[in-house]
């Protein structure tokens, strides 16, 4: 992944580790990785699925991107860290390296799943982040 879906991923990633809510639910240093690794402790988080669909109109580049954060848990709900989880995100303020700017970044669904591993649940937060370039 490269280009500003990648800024993007990376300013999120920065903020949620500086934040005190989340090193409270994903201990310190937080336990955030760019994917699943099965031996990293639990709770923790890994990046998913990225989606993005380029929008715009004269003069002006839109970019709708999907990003999907994945919460782990082995022998608890990840239901209790996904509030927290949802409330920073929303709160963040972001910047983005330039030419982009980021218009809106809201955490658009969440869910928590059931996997193979009876002791182990997956939380999921959907993130919908719009990104403007000027130019």
């Amino acid at each position: 992944m490269s280009g500003p879906e990648a800024g993007l991923r990376a300013v999120i990633d920065a903020a949620l580790k500086a934040d005190p809510a989340i090193r409270a639910v994903l201990g310190d240093p937080v336990r955030l990785t760019a994917r699943r690794d099965r031996r990293t402790p639990y709770p923790n988080a890994s990046w998913g699925r990225i989606e993005t669909v380029e929008t715009g109109a004269d003069g002006v580049a839109l970019l709708e991107c999907r990003l999907s954060l994945d919460i782990w848990c082995r022998d608890a709900d990840p239901a209790e860290l996904l509030g927290p989880l949802r409330t920073a995100l929303a709160g963040f303020d972001i910047d983005l390296p330039e030419p982009w700017t980021l218009l809106s970044l809201l955490p658009a669904y969440s869910d928590v799943f059931a996997t193979r591993d009876t002791d182990i649940r997956r939380g999921l937060i959907r993130l919908k982040a719009v990104m403007g370039r000027v130019g």
